[in-house]
């Protein structure tokens, strides 16, 4: 009787994965990639490489653009994909980390501005400017309509928190608060040193907010070794530490990742903490919250990084976890050979769940790994 029914179920897993395996599964990897003939003007190529059921196939140009233009006499910054964390929405549009809107589907440049991305939704991308020159505002890019407009309703509102602003004129920071209709508050006249990234830029100071008046912020120590997150009140005017973590200088700014009502991660480089404000604690994470099932160890260690598939081992390497993109049953990242202190891009490894393998693809330099689409 027990062998009739392990045959049974034999049969059932085998037509089962028969099934799944005939259902053709395809993704596209949005990849950008440096023109090393534009080095003015970093010139940046965005490919979509195709896959089918977890095997490469091919790849094709999207569109290009420069990431430096001339502004008069001076250069700023036009297009960025290598600065801050870069999205993708609705399975079209790539959100660059400075909030530029690029849309995949019709290969076109649909807002070129710079500003802060606050959230997407529904239609919308709703950003918040707080600039010297332009003032404090929230607008509005509305994919629908393909239009940008600044928000006039003065209580508008896209976050739960108040008007708060780390004043950076000079060090350390001052941490104020703007009541409406009221003249501004002081909460603390030392809000550290904020992060100073690899190449002696000055980031905004993250903000976690728990609720309307209480949040979380990073106080940077003066070298830039020590980070205290701060939980302040605005109704009491109190700030009180709720934990320590120790860092090195990174390029990309930290970032609060809400995970609960009172828990988010913190992502800084390498490093995420798991930062408990009901408890009070700070804990530094061994692994990476899991998505689509993979988790990636934080840790650079001599052999790399460890990445888990369902919690077991699945690969060793050398890569950056902002370059660990993942999808369902599928995943890249950009290999890296570590020779001292230097290291040096690989090309693509892929993932392929049918085979429980990794598949590589060669590839140019790439400058970000976007994120998988679904064809």
């Amino acid at each position: 009787m027990r062998s009739k029914a392990l045959f049974v179920l034999f049969v059932l897993t085998f037509f089962c994965n028969k099934f799944s395996f005939s259902q053709n599964v395809t993704y596209s990897l949005i990849v950008v990639h440096y023109d090393p003939a534009s080095k003015g003007e970093f010139k940046q190529l965005v490919y979509s490489y195709h896959f089918l059921n977890g095997h490469y196939q091919s790849r094709e140009e999207l569109i290009s653009f420069k990431g430096r233009v001339m502004d008069g006499k001076k250069e700023k910054d036009y297009i960025r994909t290598d600065l801050g964390q870069n999205i993708l929405y609705k399975n079209r549009y790539l959100i660059t980390g400075i909030g530029n809107i690029i849309d995949l589907k019709e290969k076109k440049i649909l807002f070129d501005q710079k500003a802060n991305l606050v959230r997407c939704s529904n239609d919308s991308a709703i950003y918040y400017t707080n600039d010297a020159f332009k003032g404090k505002f929230y607008s509005v890019y509305n994919f629908t309509t393909k239009t940008y407009t600044e928000v006039k309703a003065l209580l508008f509102k896209a976050v739960v928190g108040q008007d708060i602003e780390f004043d950076r004129s000079a060090q350390p920071y001052k941490l104020n608060f703007y009541p409406e209709s009221k003249p501004k508050v002081v909460l603390s006249a030392d809000a550290g040193f904020g992060q100073t990234t690899t190449d002696f830029k000055k980031p905004d100071v993250a903000v976690w907010w728990l609720d309307k008046n209480t949040f979380v912020y990073p106080y940077f120590n003066k070298d830039n070794t020590e980070i205290t997150f701060m939980k302040v009140s605005i109704d009491s005017k109190a700030s009180a530490p709720i934990g320590k973590a120790t860092i090195k200088q990174q390029n990309d700014p930290g970032v609060f990742v809400k995970i609960s009502k009172t828990q988010a991660q913190y992502n800084f480089g390498d490093k995420k903490f798991m930062i408990d404000a009901e408890k009070n604690s700070v804990t530094e994470l061994a692994y990476t919250n899991p998505e689509n099932g993979f988790s990636a160890e934080c840790k650079d260690n001599p052999y790399g990084h460890i990445i888990k598939y369902n919690g077991k081992e699945v690969c060793k390497q050398h890569f950056q976890l902002k370059n660990l993109k993942t999808e369902q049953n599928i995943a890249a990242i950009v290999k890296e050979l570590v020779v001292g202190t230097e290291s040096y891009q690989q090309g693509l490894s892929v993932f392929n769940q049918s085979k429980q393998a990794w598949e590589n693809v060669d590839a140019e330099e790439v400058v970000s790994l976007i994120g998988w689409m679904k064809d």
